[in-house]
């Protein structure tokens, strides 16, 4: 009951926690026109951010994992919506993503002494930089340096979490994206030159693999 009762209040905290980040970062987006939000998405986003903290919260164990759940998901709920609308990944938000997630990364490592994690971490986000960069210099039209940026943030997350949670960030983020394209073609909403949002199904794939794999 005690094991229980603390997941339960990790969850919570996490999902205020996100949902006042989650604020933040749409409060940041907004400053750039060509990445505003409509006012009226605030609140369900943040309360979206919170609800997949929570969720993530409930299926990890240390406390420096809720703290990257929550990290993820108040920057994830926000890029993804932003590129789903716009088809762009703002700098000025995938950086302190990233410096976000580093500064968390090195907590964990401090407080479990898992300094090798850190290091997979590392690894996995340059990895992961290389794969879509080289994607990126062979068809500029289909990734564009957004999605390569947000590689390197997302390969982070998934060689912390370990092999399998890095590759399923690899190949989710591929095979998600594909399918994205797919059902764009199908309610016949683009055509086959179309260029369409990555980052969604790339943040997808990484969530999963961080609290599913992780």
């Amino acid at each position: 009951m005690q094991v229980l009762d603390a997941s339960v209040l990790g969850a919570v905290l996490a999902a205020v926690l996100a949902s006042l980040l989650a604020l933040v970062v749409v409060d940041r987006a907004g400053r750039d026109p060509r990445t505003a939000l409509p006012p009226s998405g605030r609140a369900p986003l943040a309360a979206f951010a919170g609800l997949a903290a929570a969720c993530g919260s409930l299926l990890l164990e240390a406390w420096w994992d809720d703290l990257l759940v929550t990290v993820f998901a108040a920057f994830a709920v926000v890029l993804a919506a932003i590129d789903a609308r716009t088809k762009l990944l703002p700098n000025a938000l995938v950086l302190p993503f990233a410096l976000g997630t580093l500064a968390v990364l090195l907590v964990a490592a401090v407080a479990s002494g898992s300094w090798w994690s850190l290091l997979g971490a590392l690894g996995g986000g340059l990895a992961l930089f290389a794969v879509y960069l080289l994607l990126a210099l062979v068809s500029p039209a289909g990734m564009g340096m957004g999605d390569v940026k947000l590689a390197a943030v997302l390969g982070l997350y998934g060689g912390w979490a370990g092999y399998a949670a890095w590759m399923c960030t690899l190949l989710g983020g591929f095979l998600l994206g594909g399918l994205a394209g797919v059902l764009v073609l199908a309610l016949r909403r683009g055509t086959r030159g179309t260029t369409f949002p990555f980052g969604p199904g790339m943040l997808l794939a990484a969530f999963a693999g961080l609290v599913l794999l992780g």
